[in-house]
C-alpha cells in the first residue's frame, strides 16, 4: 500500500538518486542545495513509500504567489505566506501510473488548506505543463521582466509558472 510520509534525512540519498534520474542534466540541482532545502523546509516535503521503497518525492515551501524561484536558488519561506510553492516532485519510473504524483499533490494540497494559504504554485518544466494543467493549474497570464528572468534560469526548458486558486 502506498503511503505518505514527510521526508526524513535518512530518506535523502534514495531522493537525490531519484531527482538525478528524473530530471535533465540542465536541470540538476546538486546535493548539498536539496539538503539544504529539506533542512529549512522539512515540515513541507514528503516522500511516496510503497513496502518502503521511495516511489516518489515532493519539495515545497511556502512563498507568496507570483513569487517565482529560480533553479538552485535556496529556498526562502515567507513569514506571511499565502502560496505553498512545489519546487520539485520527482516520480520513480517503477511507480508511474501508480497514483503518486495525485498522492503527493492531495498531501500539499491538504497542507496548504490548513495553514490557510490561497494558492498552489510551481515552474513546470520537461513539458509538465498539460498534466499540471489537467490538476487544476493555470498559466499565469502576465509576467513581469523579473518573474521572466528567473523562467530563464532553468536553461533548456520552456519554463512557466503556473498556480491553482485553492
Amino acid at each position: 500500500m502506498l503511503s505518505i510520509r514527510l521526508m526524513q534525512s535518512a530518506d535523502l540519498p534514495a531522493v537525490i538518486k531519484l531527482q538525478d534520474r528524473c530530471y535533465a542534466t540542465e536541470l540538476f540541482e546538486p546535493a548539498d542545495v536539496v539538503v539544504s532545502r529539506f533542512k529549512n523546509c522539512a515540515e513541507t516535503c514528503w516522500v511516496a513509500l510503497y513496502q518502503d521503497k521511495l516511489w516518489g518525492y515532493l519539495f515545497t515551501y511556502p512563498s507568496l504567489a507570483g513569487k517565482i524561484g529560480a533553479l538552485a536558488e535556496e529556498f526562502r519561506p515567507v513569514a506571511a505566506a499565502d502560496c505553498l510553492y512545489l519546487h520539485d516532485m520527482a516520480v520513480s519510473s517503477d511507480a508511474r501510473g501508480q497514483g503518486v504524483a495525485r498522492a503527493l499533490l492531495e498531501q500539499a494540497q491538504h497542507y496548504a488548506s490548513t495553514q490557510q494559504f490561497r494558492t498552489l504554485a510551481l515552474v513546470a518544466v520537461q513539458n509538465s505543463s498539460s498534466y499540471w494543467q489537467q490538476q487544476g493549474f493555470e498559466p499565469l497570464t502576465e509576467t513581469t521582466p523579473e518573474q521572466q528572468l528567473l523562467l530563464a534560469s532553468y536553461i533548456g526548458q520552456q519554463a512557466q509558472y503556473l498556480q491553482k486558486i485553492l
